[in-house]
Formats: C-alpha cells, structure tokens, sequence
C-alpha cells in the first residue's frame, strides 16, 4: 500500500472512529425531563426553546406555530424502558387535578389530552428511539395510536424519533418524531400529520451507591445466616 493510500485509510478509521465515539445509547432507568414550551408574544408555540406536538391540520406539509400545543413535563417525563398509561383526556379544557406521566395534559380542539407509550422507549443518538409504542388519548378516545405514517422530506422512519445528545449525563437532548393518524381513527383526524419536538435533559439511572450494595450483601448474609441457623434447630 503507497503512502497516499495509507493516510486514506487511516484517516477513514479516524473518521469512522469518531462517529461511533458519538453514537451513544440511552439506558434503561434513564429518565428524559420535558422542558415547557416557550411562547412568542402573540402566545404561538415556538418552535425551539421547549417542547410541543403539531397536528398539520391545514394540509400544507409543514406544522405552522397557529398548529403547535406548548407541552411540558407530567409526574415523570420519560422513563427509558418503562411503559407508561394515559393521564388525563375528556372533553372540555384541562383542569387542576388532570395529570399525566409523561406530559402534564394538554388542551386540543377545546378537549383535554395526555401521551403515553406502550412499549418500553429504547434506543441510541445513531438508531433513534424506539417510538412504535406512542399513543395520545384525546377527548373521548382512550388510545390514538401514533406509532406508524412518518413523513416529510427530512428522512423520518415510522416508529423511530430522531435522538440528538452528547452521551453526558445531566447534558441537554432534542428529539423529533413523526406520524400520521391511522385510518379510521374515531378522534375525527385521519390521515392528519402529527408531530413531536421534545427538549430537556437526561438524567441517569439511580444506582445504588457501593456502601449501598455492602448493606444490601450484609443484610442477605444475616437473612441466610438465621434461615440456616432456624433449619438447625428443627
């Protein structure tokens, strides 16, 4: 191999190298926190700055600030692995005892509406995140699967939200997710583009600290010790 051809290839293995240092996988017991949307001063959703879905409820292709709802963080946000069940959705505007485990509920349409996922929410910064298992409950329906029909011209997978991070704990995220309402949904929006912008931190799964495990271990000796010691005595 000449000398021209031997930078190429240790530069590529540099390259390649480098991307794989940054794909970086979440890990189950991580929690996302959701940071409330921001507003502009005639009060429309902006689109960076917090977090919002938009429903492309005109048919343009593209989710203006008049087709945002602000969105902020439920009793926990996301929860890597974990499944989750609707807070609160009916007809009619929120109110002060509505709550939701991943998004504090939300007004759609003069109704009231919460997010949930049914399947444990995995992935990494270079796969995405496993989103097949997101619904909304809205109004009267209970389950609005949102789990298929990515669009737009940005190269979305159904299923999948795009996943941006630095791997450090405690450090910022974004994430953006596409869909389309299933046929014959009985919400009334069929065939209507949503989408999902998410923004907060990500924050490590609790670990028991190293003195922690000693009580733990020590405390499963003494339970050995007498279950032992009672059999010896029968």
């Amino acid at each position: 191999m000449n000398t021209t051809m031997t930078k190429v290839a240790l530069a590529l293995a540099l390259t390649m190298g480098a991307t794989a240092a940054h794909a970086v996988a979440v890990n189950t017991g991580d929690g996302l926190t959701i940071n409330a949307a921001t507003f502009d001063a005639s009060g429309y959703v902006l689109a960076t700055g917090g977090s919002y879905f938009g429903m492309d409820t005109n048919g343009n292709g593209d989710i203006r600030a008049n087709e945002r709802v602000g969105l902020s963080q439920g009793t926990n946000g996301i929860w890597i692995g974990a499944t989750t069940t609707a807070g609160a959705f009916h007809p009619g505007v929120p109110v002060a005892a509505d709550i939701g485990a991943v998004v504090r509920s939300w007004e759609f349409f003069g109704s009231t509406g919460t997010n949930f996922n049914t399947v444990g929410i995995t992935g990494s910064t270079e796969a995405g995140l496993n989103f097949s298992g997101w619904n909304v409950a809205w109004n009267a329906v209970s389950a609005i699967y949102m789990g298929t029909g990515a669009w737009g011209t940005e190269g979305f997978v159904s299923g999948v939200a795009k996943f941006a991070w630095d791997g450090v704990h405690g450090s910022t995220y974004t994430l953006d997710y596409r869909a389309t309402v299933p046929a014959g949904d009985p919400s009334g929006f069929q065939f209507v583009p949503y989408a999902l912008h998410l923004e907060g931190t990500v924050q490590a799964a609790l670990v028991p600290e190293a003195s922690t495990y000693g009580m733990m271990l020590a405390g499963l000796g003494l339970v050995g010790f007498a279950v032992r010691r009672r059999k010896s005595n029968i």
